[in-house]
């Protein structure tokens, strides 16, 4: 065989190995936020980030989310006894002003949640300042995935409690994955409860339920993943472009020697507890459609975990 036929040979082989691989994983869509603006590479890209119920979306150039990713690997850790220190001890804190806080779930997660107007009483000013740039990013991108829904801008103070005023529900979650819990799912499998999630995760593990089976996503470096949630799915459900709330969890993980627990935080936004989720009907009419707080409890006892006492 010549040198060439044996380079072409080679080729084709890492290409099937790249394609073989790629059929393993799942490529979500991706776009970036310019000038305010949610922007797809293709039409296609959009229609395909509606349908999967999540996307890829740049990190801004001047956005550095290190200092949210070393809150999320001391949070939990017991306090150094100085009030100032904000990076550990939340897991006695109790957080009095929220209604959300510290909790243990079932699976191997430990979660830290506080809404939006907590973050400068509670939290590290450099993990605020990460915060309030991700808050700005995932309205921006709300408000783009409301464009490519067809939800008339009229309506979107309404179903949103106000989100461009911080007056719906708006909250971080800071996860520690504790892998030396076994025989738990890293995340147990679920849909997200309102419009949207922005994700920031220090490692793979993502998984999203597309066309029947479990896939896990493809990391794309400078990206957060968004999912969009059940509060979307119920507004669009009768609309000709209805939104998917995305399927999906993070299996077990082990411990592995040398590697730090997986971490991630997020900013979410949804309905406020004591509104309504709102439904277009199949003339474009908006109506009420449940309690988010009823609806949210019963989610709660469906995937095994109780809902928060304060709410």
């Amino acid at each position: 065989m010549t040198d060439t036929a044996q380079a072409q040979q080679a080729q084709q082989a890492q290409q099937a190995q790249r394609e073989e691989q790629e059929e393993d994983h799942l490529i979500l869509p991706a776009a970036e936020v310019d000038a305010g603006t949610l922007r797809f590479a293709t039409a296609d890209d959009t229609e395909r980030a509606l349908c999967i119920g999540a996307f890829n979306v740049a990190v801004p150039e001047d956005l550095d989310v290190r200092a949210g990713l070393d809150f999320c690997r001391t949070f939990y850790m017991p306090g150094t006894g100085d009030p100032a220190d904000r990076h550990r001890g939340h897991r006695e804190h109790g957080h009095p002003a929220s209604k959300l806080g510290y909790e243990d779930r079932p699976d191997q997660v430990e979660q830290l949640q506080l809404e939006s107007f907590l973050w400068q009483e509670y939290l590290p000013d450099e993990a605020t300042a990460v915060l309030r740039r991700m808050r700005q990013l995932t309205l921006d991108v709300l408000y783009g995935v409301f464009d490519a829904a067809g939800v008339p801008e009229a309506d979107r103070d309404l179903i949103t409690g106000g989100a461009p005023q911080d007056t719906g529900l708006c909250y971080t979650t800071v996860n520690h994955y504790r892998a030396g819990l076994s025989e738990r799912a890293g995340i147990v499998e679920h849909s997200d409860s309102g419009f949207i999630t922005t994700i920031c995760t220090d490692q793979p593990g993502y998984e999203i339920l597309h066309e029947g089976r479990w896939l896990p996503v493809r990391e794309r470096p400078g990206h957060f993943t968004v999912n969009l949630g059940d509060a979307f799915r119920v507004l669009t459900r009768k609309l000709p472009r209805p939104v998917t709330a995305v399927y999906h969890r993070v299996p077990e993980l082990r411990p592995d020697a040398g590697v730090p627990d997986r971490s991630s935080f997020t900013v979410y936004m949804g309905p406020r507890y004591d509104m309504p989720l709102y439904q277009y009907d199949t003339e474009g009419r908006l109506r009420e459609y449940q309690s988010f707080r009823d609806f949210s409890v019963e989610k709660a006892g469906k995937l095994g975990y109780d809902f928060h006492s304060r709410v």
